[in-house]
């Protein structure tokens, strides 16, 4: 599936009622992706693309609960290994809390006004494939929106891609990591 002029035009339109966004979101990470300096920078995304970003797409997805960020990542195991590969239990992660600080952000939380914006994102949300909604990531990525919102595809939950390309510096911030840094290097030190 690919977007026709049409649907262009109707994206378009919903950009224009692009919205800020403040608030705490949830980012969940293995614990060999820990350190405080790099949760943000988007190379996961960058290397591996994601929903609504192909791969070299530099972004980062949080969810607006700690619960739905780990169900998020199972899903993602589950769809690229063909199975649940993991269980948060033998699966150790980290959930940090973030601060979104965003201006130019689209949602679809709420049913598309539109029949054919309904329909883009009933395709964006298609459980196993993504191509479609990439291709709608980088058309929102293109035009300067910041993040989007989106229902989570993995089950419960809400979550949001930031384009990092699109963000000034203090558009996400990592809350108390000062203090993570602190205790990290307690950890390293004998």
């Amino acid at each position: 599936m690919s977007l026709a002029p049409e649907d262009r035009t109707e994206l378009n339109r919903w950009i224009k009622g692009a919205r800020s966004l403040k608030g705490i979101y949830f980012r969940s990470v293995e614990y060999r992706y820990m350190n405080p300096d790099e949760v943000l920078n988007g190379r996961g995304t960058e290397l591996y693309g994601g929903r609504f970003a192909e791969v070299g797409t530099k972004a980062v997805y949080l969810a607006e609960s700690d619960s739905a960020a780990s169900n998020e990542v199972l899903a993602r195991k589950k769809r690229l290994g063909g199975q649940s590969q993991i269980t948060i239990d033998k699966y150790p992660r980290v959930v940090f809390g973030i601060g979104v600080n965003l201006q130019r952000v689209v949602s679809w939380l709420r049913q598309p006004r539109s029949v054919r914006l309904a329909n883009i994102r009933k395709a964006c949300l298609d459980e196993n494939d993504l191509l479609f909604s990439q291709e709608v990531g980088s058309l929102l990525r293109d035009t300067g929106i910041q993040g989007l919102r989106f229902p989570s595809v993995a089950g419960r939950g809400r979550n949001l891609i930031v384009y990092l390309g699109n963000c000034d510096s203090g558009a996400l911030t990592l809350h108390n990591a000062d203090q993570l840094k602190q205790k990290l290097a307690e950890f390293s030190t004998p």
